[in-house]
């Protein structure tokens, strides 16, 4: 009873009823198209640093290696002499940067 009286004294509240509901309905689709956007870049943010632990796994692979490569080395070092053993930490490694650097294994400046 109340609706019928307003609608005979306002004939436009149905039609502005109508546009107010369709406006926020765009509102609303705006403002999910913005969040699809922000999850998107998230996305594509997190899938990148997902990579980066592999490549720094691989590095620490390869640490690892060069590091098992140098035990072996002062090994043969230390087989090749016995009294090197008989030397101190600090001589041995002085040692051992001169003997690598006879057999042409030391790095290059």
């Amino acid at each position: 009873m109340i609706l019928a009286d307003s609608l005979l004294e306002n004939p436009m509240l149905i039609p502005s009823l109508l546009g107010v509901i369709v406006f926020l309905q765009l509102v609303g689709f705006v403002v999910m198209l913005a969040m699809s956007g922000n999850v998107k870049r998230l996305m594509r943010w997190a899938s990148s640093q997902e990579l980066e632990p592999i490549a720094k796994h691989k590095d620490l692979v390869e640490v690892k290696e060069e590091s098992s490569e140098q035990k072996h080395l002062f090994a043969e070092f230390l087989s090749e002499d016995p009294a090197r053993r008989e030397l101190s930490k600090k001589e041995q490694f002085a040692e051992f940067r001169r003997w690598r650097d006879k057999k042409g294994l030391n790095w290059k400046g």
